[in-house]
């Protein structure tokens, strides 16, 4: 899909559009839930005005937590975005070691083998991805706050190279390592954890005994220790 969008002679014949997250107007549209969210909290829950709201939110293509990133960098009150994956665990393996790599998921629990590239199929289809699109646009953020280039126009062709560079590494090696600085400011705005269809059965199972209500696996996706 990416491909198809970055080939400027076939948009202009076909026009392409997506609704997806790849579309940015998608992702602000998201930050809409975070306030909403974080409002509704304080209304219903009294805390000291000092208190943070963390956000725990299944991530597949990275869109909905950019969202809450972006939020975040608006201003709104809030602790560490908590990035909850299922065995496709690239990107909590990302915040463990600072490297974003195509391999097989050790966390077990999947169904199946790994498919092609190395995606395991899961009982969370729609979390079941390695490459994350919207990643990328964090990685950016973070090239561009590490950097020491000026000004800040010279700054952001910066970050853009970098991220050109890093991205051209996983598509023909299959994996990246980013400097300990940007893996440092990552750490500093989220955590990231995954899950096995094991646990989310387990979750899932006493969520309904508690709730009387069946929720779907991919809103169980919780952070666990």
């Amino acid at each position: 899909m990416k491909a198809l969008f970055a080939d400027r002679p076939f948009n202009e014949k076909y026009h392409l559009g997506a609704v997806n997250s790849i579309n940015w107007a998608r992702i602000l549209a998201q930050t809409v839930y975070y306030f909403l969210a974080y409002f509704q909290v304080r209304k219903q829950i009294p805390h000291p005005e000092t208190s943070q709201i963390q956000f725990i939110v299944p991530t597949g293509n990275f869109g909905d937590i950019l969202a809450g990133y972006y939020t975040k960098r608006m201003g709104l009150p809030m602790g560490r975005l908590v990035i909850s994956t299922n065995s496709n665990d690239i990107l909590a393996r990302f915040w463990r070691n600072g490297r974003y790599e195509q391999v097989h998921s050790t966390s077990g629990g999947g169904l199946g083998k790994p498919g092609d590239g190395g995606v395991r199929a899961t009982l969370s289809p729609a979390m079941d991805i390695l490459v994350s699109s919207n990643f990328e646009r964090l990685l950016w953020y973070l090239a561009y706050e590490s950097s020491n280039v000026a000004p800040h126009s010279a700054r952001r062709a910066s970050a853009g190279t970098t991220i050109d560079g890093w991205m051209k590494s996983v598509k023909a090696n299959g994996r990246v390592a980013v400097p300990v600085q940007v893996l440092d400011l990552a750490r500093r705005d989220f955590l990231a954890e995954c899950v096995s269809d094991d646990q989310v059965c387990m979750s899932c199972v006493r969520s309904s005994r508690v709730t009387r209500f069946n929720n779907p696996s991919l809103l169980l996706r919780r952070f666990k220790r």
